[in-house]
């Protein structure tokens, strides 16, 4: 069975509970399908911490004993799984101690490891990335979409570094468009000097120090002026307007407090620096919880823990207001004719529809313990997936530039 979505969990800064939310996620996921879990933030062996059973192989064999990842999956054992409701679980736990060629490994061992996650069998793969953002964190994100982003009201510098995850994806995807080994390259005939001016304006939208280009809005309206409809305008709309953001708030704590310390802070930095057209989905929050604590202090995923400590929901009575639920705020994508001048976007409707989207989802879902908490957000990831392009939320591959580039100049 070929991999069907590869999902990663990222987040800008440490101390948002990224790993405890991508275990959780994972194993609500797997009811659904086959799930692995890999652990990419090798320097902290955070899930083999997280979860209390024997481990065999990890990425160390992967690497230095040339054992195929297939072969280092860890499952959960009747012990921790008695009723086996999550059978369909497994993950790759990093090696045991800091291993400096595999934490910060180079392009070689990045490749064989993309190749090796790109052919797990397994209908959903989760990431959980390290904390923050470099070329190990970055080469395994989708190029249209930023996977699934968690923040927290309670760290207002790790909301602000989300927002620059995005950033960076964007970034790279428009570095490979305006690059050398572009298929897009050859068609500005006579106009060769025009990607090297096209980089030096994508390098001062990208600077923060430099305001003289506000943000990429700008960009591609100078683009469709000066171009017109031309493959490379279509290719760099696309990048713009069709790229999905997906956001979890961890620890949540109310509506006011978490719209006006994170979502509000994470749309403004987006929309003033980066773009205001980028789509921006909140997939649900997991209320601030003793026991998720506590679970994480006895080596058992919260998920995990005994089922008469689970809040008891009538999920009949709720079924179709949660299938209402489900859609809102996860709008399909609004195309427009290509040869068109793409109009102004105002920032506010980003936190207009943001705090709408929040105010309903908590009207109806206040009430609702971690448990339920991962069951919303499990819903709407899955009707993402089976109601929008693969490229909206993760991907089916994890896709090497020159792949990138292949399917973009397919597309326009």
């Amino acid at each position: 069975m070929a991999t069907k979505r590869i999902i990663p969990i990222s987040s800008g800064k440490g101390g948002v509970g990224k790993t405890t939310f991508a275990i959780n996620f994972a194993l609500a996921l797997s009811r659904h399908g086959r799930t692995i879990l890999v652990d990419l933030d090798t320097g902290t062996s955070a899930i083999r911490n997280a979860i209390n059973v024997p481990i065999d192989k990890d990425l160390y064999h992967f690497f230095r004993k040339n054992e195929p990842l297939s072969h280092c999956l860890t499952t959960l054992d009747d012990r921790i799984d008695p009723t086996r409701q999550f059978r369909n679980f497994a993950f790759i736990a990093g090696p045991l101690h800091l291993i400096d060629e595999i934490t910060n490994f180079g392009p070689i061992h990045k490749k064989r490891l993309i190749d090796a996650i790109n052919g797990l069998d397994a209908e959903y793969v989760v990431l959980d990335m390290r904390a923050g953002l470099d070329t190990n964190v970055i080469d395994f994100l989708p190029f249209s979409n930023s996977g699934v982003l968690i923040f927290t009201p309670h760290l207002p510098s790790a909301t602000l570094a989300a927002s620059d995850i995005v950033k960076a994806i964007i970034f790279r995807k428009l570095r490979l468009i305006f690059s050398r080994e572009s298929p897009f390259y050859e068609t500005v005939q006579g106009r060769l000097d025009f990607f090297r001016l096209s980089n030096e304006l994508i390098d001062r939208v990208e600077d923060v120090y430099d305001s003289s280009v506000q943000n990429l809005d700008f960009f591609v309206l100078d683009l469709s002026e000066s171009l017109g409809d031309h493959p490379i305008t279509r290719a760099v709309q696309q990048t713009v307007e069709e790229f999905r953001v997906h956001y979890v708030l961890n620890l949540f704590n109310g509506v006011e407090d978490s719209f006006n310390t994170a979502v509000k802070p994470f749309i403004d930095n987006l929309t003033r620096n980066v773009s205001a057209r980028v789509g921006i989905a909140n997939l649900g929050w997991v209320t601030k919880s003793d026991a998720i604590h506590r679970a994480n202090c006895n080596q058992m995923p919260a998920l995990l823990m005994p089922t008469e400590q689970k809040k008891k929901v009538d999920r009949v009575a709720q079924e179709l207001e949660d299938l209402r639920l489900t859609a809102i705020g996860l709008e399909p994508s609004k195309r427009r004719p290509t040869n068109q001048v793409p109009a102004t976007a105002d920032p506010g409707d980003h936190l207009a529809r943001q705090l709408e989207v929040l105010k309903t989802m908590f009207a109806q879902k206040k009430d609702d313990d971690y448990y339920a908490n991962f069951d919303y957000i499990i819903q709407r990831a899955l009707f993402t997936m089976q109601t929008r392009r693969p490229s909206e939320f993760g991907d089916v591959r994890i896709y090497e530039p020159r792949q990138m580039l292949a399917s973009l100049f397919a597309k326009v």
